[in-house]
């Protein structure tokens, strides 16, 4: 890593961790710049799990009064986190990810069409057919599992995903499925993190560079979002959604 990197790296820390708190998906802007500082690809992606994991560490303090609210079931989203990012994890060591960036656009396509949608679906449901999806809760697990193994493979844009799970399946607000999504999300981190040091393909001196940056701007996007009203986050993370689609298919396609 040259001297000259430096800035760059704790920039982009900076930006994940406002992106991060608010809708995940920071990868996509975090990502290039390991990359630009001499990376491999799969160094890149191992690096980039521990560069944003204090935002996800941040909003869950913040977070943890939204957190109480949305206990039950606590229990077995962390299981399905863990587990999922044990399997995904370990399928990025052993087979690479080449093949699956011709995907990445599609998936994300996907992700973002779902978070848009999701509210309409849920109404037309709940209207059409007397839909309540608490009583599906078993389905709700089963897609949440897939995205936690998804997470531990490559994860970018894996937080609009289960912001569309939540929107379909539950009644929480937009602040307790922050609080859910960050807790989950940061507990499959960590173990990612150990298997892909274990792995050692982490190039650690410019991950905690970037992980400094994100961790600060972490906590004062967490401090602020709990301010701002449901609507606008939502607006928000739609906007950055749309956002990190399209940049998906320029660098992919």
């Amino acid at each position: 890593m040259e001297i000259t990197e430096i800035p760059l790296l704790f920039a982009g820390g900076l930006l994940a961790g406002f992106i991060n708190v608010m809708a995940g998906g920071a990868g996509f802007m975090t990502f290039p710049l390991l990359l630009a500082a001499g990376m491999t690809e799969i160094e890149a992606n191992a690096s980039n799990f521990v560069a944003v994991l204090p935002a996800n560490v941040v909003g869950t303090f913040v977070y943890r009064r939204e957190l109480a609210k949305v206990r039950k079931h606590l229990g077995l989203r962390l299981f399905l986190a863990a587990s999922g990012g044990v399997l995904g994890s370990w399928i990025l060591i052993h087979t690479g990810q080449a093949a699956f960036e011709k995907v990445i656009p599609w998936l994300l396509t996907f992700a973002t069409a779902s978070f848009a949608l999701g509210p309409w679906i849920k109404n037309k449901l709940e209207r059409d057919f007397a839909f309540d999806g608490t009583r599906w809760m078993w389905l709700s697990f089963v897609l949440e599992f897939i995205v936690f193994v998804y997470g531990g493979y490559f994860g970018l844009g894996m937080g609009i995903v289960m912001f569309a799970i939540y929107s379909i399946f539950s009644h929480m607000t937009i602040h307790q499925a922050n609080a859910i999504r960050n807790v989950t999300i940061t507990l499959m981190t960590v173990i990612s993190i150990a298997i892909f040091a274990n792995a050692g393909v982490i190039r650690w001196a410019p991950s905690l560079v970037m992980m400094s940056g994100a961790m600060i701007s972490g906590y004062f996007t967490a401090k602020v979002a709990m301010r701002i009203p449901h609507h606008w986050v939502r607006r928000g993370i739609l906007i950055w959604a749309v956002c990190l689609t399209a940049l998906a298919f320029r660098r992919y396609l």
